[in-house]
């Protein structure tokens, strides 16, 4: 019976045989639970005297398939009288730490990482111009993006932060949850280290022509997403990235990529 199944008829799910050890085959129901049963981030897991008896087994096992599940970071166990075990639904951010940690582990420099991007972001940008509803669903976010760049101009790094926002919303509103995912973590990542730049540029610097052309850039962008003109939206993208990128990958040559804090 499946969990939906179980869910209406209130019989107790039982965990079905994988060759698994029972601990484990618990930690996969209740990971079907929480991934699959519509619960979202923040909500509590039955109580574990519950669970020990819609299960049916022991203490042990059930602590055993709690501790894979908090090694997942897919729960966190609450203390006190509203604690329990409280759901962490992933998100983009778990997704870019793991893969920061793999990148670190095999010695990748920041410039493979900002290859990727400025390789993959033009596609996402190409993407919100091929949208149908552009219009209503893409244009007004840029738009709204890029006067927030526009009034920060004074403040190099919150302008730098907007703009990666900006730039992040390209990759949002690209209509594709699978391209979301892949490049936000790896949008993600770069972030990081676009900030990290920004707050160390000396004060004083001037990076007013490069602020107005960024700006210019962004208005284009828009116009030609809202005109659909994908192939483009595209070249101009790529050509942006690879602008914006310049200044970080100059400043830190053969930098690596540092880890994202845990959340």
């Amino acid at each position: 019976m499946d969990a939906e199944a179980a869910a209406r008829t209130g019989q107790p799910r039982r965990m079905p045989v994988r060759g698994v050890s029972v601990a484990e085959g618990l930690a996969d129901v209740l990971r079907d639970r929480i991934l699959d049963g519509g619960m979202h981030d923040g909500d509590l897991l039955p109580k574990q005297s519950e669970l020990l008896d819609e299960y049916k087994v022991g203490k042990t096992t059930l602590r055993q398939a709690i501790r894979i599940l908090e090694t997942e970071g897919l729960v966190t166990v609450r203390r006190g009288n509203t604690g329990g075990l409280a759901v962490q639904l992933p998100s983009e951010a778990d997704a870019a730490r793991t893969f920061g940690l793999v990148l670190r582990s095999r010695r990748v420099p920041l410039e493979d990482l900002a290859a990727a991007v400025r390789n993959l972001e033009p596609t996402c940008a190409a993407m919100c111009a091929a949208r149908a509803d552009r219009a209503t669903e893409v244009v007004p976010q840029l738009r709204a993006l890029h006067e927030r760049c526009v009034q920060l101009v004074d403040d190099l790094p919150a302008f730098v932060r907007a703009c990666r926002e900006f730039h992040e919303g390209l990759v949002r509103l690209c209509g594709n949850t699978t391209m979301q995912l892949l490049l936000g973590t790896a949008e993600t990542l770069w972030t990081v280290h676009e900030h990290d730049w920004a707050d160390a540029v000396p004060v004083g610097s001037d990076f007013t022509d490069r602020i107005k052309s960024g700006l210019d850039v962004h208005r284009q962008l828009v116009d030609l997403i809202a005109a659909g003109d994908v192939d483009a939206t595209h070249a101009l993208s790529r050509q942006h990235v690879e602008y914006a990128q310049s200044h970080p990958l100059e400043a830190r040559p053969g930098m690596g990529i540092a880890s994202l804090p845990d959340r």
